[in-house]
């Protein structure tokens, strides 16, 4: 192992471990510059002090999933948890592959760390929506406000804000957005901060792993109002979509998400709240690096901080994550460690979420783990041109029954590289290719052209190295209901988003 830790040649002078996960924080950020209008002032902060990686991507795209793997270093195409399980407690551990796993937090716990968390990392929904948490309350020190309910109570918007009686048809309950007329300080995200910020102000015997996890910008889109008033509704711009996108893709079964959207005229509200969102817990970013800027430990302790996956708000006609496009699987990864890290280096070779385990490890000057499936960026951070042999794997099972997906599995995998995406979809054998150097948007599925042959047998000889149950004869079979026009792939009895809506 090649040590690149300067922590490593004192081990009384072990680095804090400052972990910070938000949820559903996709590219709308300054530093991935998804979305222009986007105000992240300290995030931006954070990544000119840091290293940032502009192509990193979450293993799964759901929030049970994309967190164990992050927690337990597991590939999901390998465990078989590509999916998001509404189980209370850690029956994670029931799977033969976790039996034994040294987890993260585990990791350090056991090499003389305190570990203390509060908010969200595995796992965890919020009251009032739902009380669970994935986490093992033994790995934690402390948990703040507790492991069995690790959020405070959250306050919603009145009703008449996110349910107006002019709405037609139904909807989520908790796809709603809206301005809450409450002080920030009553924000479940905001209390978590605070506690975080206490723990960063004590004096503590031993090298701390402090995990912090902000809801936000997570649905429901509700903040309060000043961070709604940053961005008035004609400054939302339209967003670049293309009307018959998913004719020569998969279908995600998703479509009437988008369909009341349009129909009840919210497109640029929803996403106004998204952004207020997104706002909000860049604040709540910034009340806690600032408070780690001024504490003792400023100069040896690491900071992480990851989005459990992104979020789709419209592309391709869908809304939350659960695709294995960009919209879903790109996600924010900033890492800063005293002494090692590069201020305002950036690299956008493709890395994994699976990477953070092994990275950090390895920064603390330990040996990694050998069940850890992915790949310390260290080479990367020591240099930002080094380039790697591999792409980043993403997997997911998009039947969405709790109770049937392990019995009747829908699975697909996207391998992301530096210039291409490609997506395999098991059962059905369809094939996804986007140049992102020409279509960013992914508009255009190249897998099926002829000029692809080549791109598309690399990917799939890497697929078939990293998925040990695929073999190359599996991508023989020709997905049903689709056709070959002109080497483009298309849907038959395809209908448009204008066709559905006007058979309502």
């Amino acid at each position: 192992m090649i040590n690149y830790s300067v922590f490593a040649q004192n081990s009384e002078s072990k680095p804090n471990i400052l972990f910070i996960a938000v949820d559903d924080m996709n590219d709308w950020i300054g530093p991935l510059g998804g979305m222009e209008l986007s105000k992240t002032p300290n995030l931006d902060k954070l990544a000119s002090q840091s290293m940032l990686f502009k192509n990193a991507h979450c293993a799964s795209p759901a929030c049970s999933p994309s967190r164990l793997s992050i927690m337990t270093g597991v590939q999901p195409s390998k465990s078989g948890n590509m999916q998001n399980e509404w189980y209370d407690g850690a029956q994670w551990r029931n799977e033969p592959i976790f039996k034994d796993i040294e987890t993260i937090e585990q990791f350090f716990k056991n090499r003389g760390y305190k570990t203390l968390a509060g908010g969200k990392i595995y796992h965890t929904l919020a009251p009032p929506w739902e009380v669970l948490n994935q986490t093992e309350p033994e790995s934690w020190g402390f948990y703040f406000p507790s492991a069995h309910a690790p959020l405070p109570y959250q306050i919603r918007a009145e009703d008449s804000i996110i349910n107006p009686t002019h709405f037609k048809g139904k909807r989520l309950e908790y796809f709603t957005w809206g301005p809450l007329n409450i002080p920030e300080e009553k924000m479940a995200d905001y209390q978590v901060v605070d506690w975080a910020r206490y723990q960063l102000q004590q004096k503590h015997d031993k090298p701390f792993y402090l995990a912090c996890g902000l809801f936000r910008p997570h649905m429901p889109w509700e903040v309060p109002q000043k961070y709604f008033d940053l961005y008035p509704l004609e400054d939302i711009p339209d967003l670049e979509i293309q009307e018959n996108d998913l004719k020569d893709a998969f279908d995600h079964g998703r479509r009437n998400w988008h369909k009341w959207v349009l129909m009840n005229k919210q497109w640029k509200k929803v996403i106004q709240g998204y952004l207020a969102s997104i706002a909000f817990a860049d604040a709540q970013l910034g009340r806690l690096l600032k408070t780690l800027e001024e504490s003792e430990y400023h100069k040896n302790t690491i900071v992480v901080l990851w989005s459990d996956h992104g979020m789709h708000m419209g592309e391709k006609e869908n809304w939350e994550k659960f695709t294995l496009w960009e919209e879903a699987t790109r996600v924010p990864l900033i890492i800063k460690a005293p002494g090692v890290t590069i201020a305002g280096s950036s690299s956008y070779q493709p890395v994994s979420l699976l990477d953070v385990y092994p990275s950090l490890a390895q920064l603390a000057g330990f040996e990694v783990p050998e069940h850890c499936d992915g790949v310390s960026v260290l080479p990367l951070i020591k240099n930002s041109k080094e380039k790697r042999n591999q792409s980043a794997l993403t997997s997911f099972n998009f039947n969405r029954s709790t109770a049937n997906y392990r019995k009747n599995p829908i699975i697909g995998h996207a391998l992301r590289g530096e210039r291409f995406r490609y997506i395999y979809y098991e059962k059905l054998g369809l094939e996804e290719l986007y140049d992102h150097n020409n279509d960013p948007s992914e508009f255009n599925n190249l897998a099926y052209r002829k000029d692809s042959k080549h791109v598309i047998k690399e990917f799939r000889n890497e697929l078939v190295g990293r998925v040990d149950y695929l073999t190359l004869e599996d991508f023989k079979k020709f997905p049903k209901e689709y056709i070959i026009n002109n080497e483009v792939i298309e849907k038959t009895n395809f209908k448009t988003m204008n066709e559905l809506i006007f058979m309502e």
